[in-house]
């Protein structure tokens, strides 16, 4: 089961507008479900932010109390199922580290923007019950 709540950042004006999803990602029988990630742009309040228009910066990942397998793979699909992390996200998740990557293609650090569904995919865990925080940390215009 994968959850999500949003969290917007008051910026100074002229300053590109920013906003942090945070996802806690529980693992079912060691598997965690390919999720679509827009519906869950939730606020505190209840409220559904869009982050079409806004482009993923980074991610991060952070092992919970039950931690995944090590060496655990993350994509983050577009709408065309090309992978956002150019495939970062190889290995990304570890058992006890906490780790961060910037979006891009190998060798580059280049956000993506973000057009329609963005699709977390998260595999290579062996654990039952894994818990795994992924942050995703967008910036606007």
């Amino acid at each position: 089961m994968i959850t999500g709540i949003l969290k917007r950042s008051i910026v100074k004006q002229g300053r590109p507008s920013m906003a942090v999803l945070e996802l806690t990602c529980t693992a079912e029988d060691g598997a965690f479900p390919a999720t679509i990630i827009n519906p869950l742009a939730v606020d505190s309040v209840g409220s559904l932010f869009d982050i079409r228009g806004l482009k993923l910066y980074s991610v991060k990942a952070i092992p919970g109390t039950t931690a995944p397998t090590d060496a655990t793979d993350l994509t983050i699909t577009d709408e065309y199922g090309i992978d956002l992390l150019g495939g970062k996200g190889t290995d990304l998740i570890g058992a006890t580290s906490k780790t961060w990557i910037p979006i891009g293609p190998a060798g580059y650090a280049l956000p993506a923007l973000i057009t329609g569904n963005v699709t977390v995919t998260i595999t290579g865990n062996l654990i039952a019950s894994a818990v795994i925080t992924i942050v995703l940390e967008f910036v606007g215009e």
